[in-house]
């Protein structure tokens, strides 16, 4: 088909879907996370062992046996117990395009999500019609930079795309080269592996206004004390500029990229409600982080919260709604701790930030619960902490470890720049000066070199960092 076939075609799903009801679309996604769980009976030995180590016969997966009945699936119940062929409907070689792996960030096994090459002939589609729902890429010619570490890429035919992994040299030198060709630039990278695009970007001579560019984060929480750094260093006026961005998008391997994703609306409502929570002169580490707000497509994945606690948020699980799946996975964990939002709320909301609920569904998103040890700080309020000085953060890389100290304290392990105007010591009494006494009494805190930092192997990006020990 000509590429003007497919600008209409996107067109006019997205003024459909926009016109869609909302609670119909959520109870057809119920409907279907059966029939893959059903599906996935049908074609995965392994899946029929855990259904019948609770009791559950296949053929009773939407007749008498509800989407609640059946198990939560982690990594470790299917990939780290069950071989592939047990996991995996029946597929040829010949059928598989290609493999993306999870992090393996929790040092047991690794998660697969095998794609077909029939799934992979259409995956660009969702790809671009996402893109010009945020980006308006059918009007703007856009080139994509994608810095996503892991070997994650993806496919577009509406943008041009540059899949370089975390090579921050060869980024810059094609933003800056080629960038200028086009009317926007989008980079898709990490929260800390753009600090070193940015660092690369200014000795290359790369001007982020002039290319137009916005930015999407993937890979672990983005939150808005970092948002706002990087903002001001690339010229983006969050709350003025009405097309450039920097947003976050959520996804796990075993079941795709783009899961969850904020919209322009969702970021104006998180700033509102952040900008609410942080109006002290000095922060607690103790208070919870404002959680991420996003969007999800309910054509595609139907998200559940499981054992939720009186305020709503429990544990995140994905059914993808797609019956072909390769190594169906019903009900899978994500491991994070999140809560749906009901369409009253995100109206609430969007009122009280001056803009409109998004038109698809919402949920809250808290980040990891094995990182939230009780009585330490979240991962996610050290973050918010660390980027709340401009003047600071710019001298830290991002990357921190946090651990239970003697005394019921907690250790916090700061990484500093390569570069460094201060002194490493008075960069801690600095950063200790932002927090309230109870914090700062309840924090062993010490800010190491780049090279010294234990951690985290001085310009390794390839692996997601784990921030809690």
């Amino acid at each position: 088909m000509p590429p003007g076939f497919y600008r209409l075609m996107r067109r006019w799903l997205l003024r459909y879907a926009k016109s869609a009801d909302g609670a119909a679309m959520l109870r057809r996604a119920a409907r279907s996370a059966l029939k893959v769980a059903a599906t996935a009976a049908a074609h995965s030995p392994a899946y029929r062992t855990l259904l019948a180590e609770r009791g559950i016969a296949p053929g009773a997966i939407g007749r008498g046996a509800g989407l609640a009945d059946l198990p939560v699936l982690t990594k470790e119940s299917t990939f780290g117990r069950f071989s592939l062929d047990e996991l995996a409907r029946p597929l040829r070689t010949g059928e598989i395009a290609d493999v993306l792996t999870s992090s393996g960030r929790g040092g047991n096994s690794f998660g697969y999500k095998l794609t077909t090459k029939t799934q992979h002939n259409r995956s660009w589609f969702d790809i671009d019609l996402g893109l010009q729902d945020m980006f308006d890429i059918d009007s703007m010619p856009t080139l994509v930079v994608n810095c996503l570490p892991m070997g994650v890429i993806f496919q577009s035919r509406a943008t041009t795309i540059a899949n370089l992994s975390v090579r921050e040299d060869m980024a810059c030198s094609i933003l800056r080269d080629i960038g200028p060709r086009f009317k926007q630039s989008l980079v898709c990278t990490d929260p800390l592996f753009i600090r070193q695009l940015l660092a690369q970007g200014q000795i290359s001579g790369v001007n982020w206004q002039t290319l137009n560019t916005s930015v999407i984060l993937g890979e672990e929480v983005l939150v808005e004390a970092q948002r706002d750094f990087l903002a001001a260093e690339m010229g983006i006026a969050l709350d003025a500029d009405t097309h450039r961005v920097i947003g976050s998008t959520y996804g796990m391997g075993e079941l795709g990229l783009n899961l969850l994703f904020e919209t322009r609306e969702t970021i104006r409502m998180r700033r509102r409600q952040w900008r609410s929570a942080n109006g002290r002169a000095n922060m607690s580490l103790h208070d919870s982080a404002t959680p991420n707000l996003f969007c999800f497509n309910p054509l595609r994945c139907y998200p559940e919260i499981v054992n939720p606690r009186p305020d709503g948020f429990g544990e995140l699980v994905f059914t993808l709604l797609q019956p072909d799946a390769a190594i169906p996975l019903p009900r899978y964990s994500s491991g994070d701790l999140a809560r749906l939002i009901p369409p009253e709320e995100a109206r609430t909301w969007a009122a009280d930030a001056g803009t409109s609920a998004p038109w698809l569904p919402m949920l809250a998103l808290h980040g990891r619960i094995k990182d939230r040890a009780g009585g330490q700080p979240s991962v996610e309020r050290v973050k918010e902490w660390l980027y709340t000085h401009h003047g600071i953060a710019r001298q830290l890389t991002g990357a921190f470890r946090m651990q239970a100290s003697t005394g019921g304290k907690t250790s916090i392990t700061v990484q500093a720049a390569s570069v460094v105007e201060t002194p490493r010591d008075i960069l801690a009494a600095q950063l200790l000066k932002l927090l309230d006494e109870p914090s700062r009494l309840a924090v062993d805190l010490s800010v190491e070199s780049a090279d010294s930092f234990r951690w985290r192997p001085l310009l390794d990006f390839e692996r997601k960092f784990s921030y809690a020990g």
